[in-house]
């Protein structure tokens, strides 16, 4: 079954966070389809224009936040 990428899909590999698999699927999608090719320009040219914030929280809140996010993640998957 072939798959069909929406903007969804391409955002993570836009972010360099889509798993190899991914990245090989998209990159294929990319080449076959050039409405896709050109949706993900339009999505690089979007995340051009946020501006580049620093982030510095403290350690231990950025902590919290991401223990709080793996126990969320796990109980959505049982």
């Amino acid at each position: 079954m072939k798959h069909i990428f929406t903007p969804e899909d391409l955002i993570p590999y836009l972010y360099s966070e889509a798993t190899l698999r991914e990245r090989l699927a998209v990159k294929e999608a990319l080449r076959q389809d050039p409405l896709l090719a050109s949706e993900l320009e339009e999505l690089r040219a979007a995340k051009l224009q946020f501006p580049q914030v620093k982030f510095n929280a403290p350690k231990r809140s950025l902590q919290s936040i991401l223990n709080y996010s793996k126990s969320n993640a796990l109980e959505e998957h049982v």
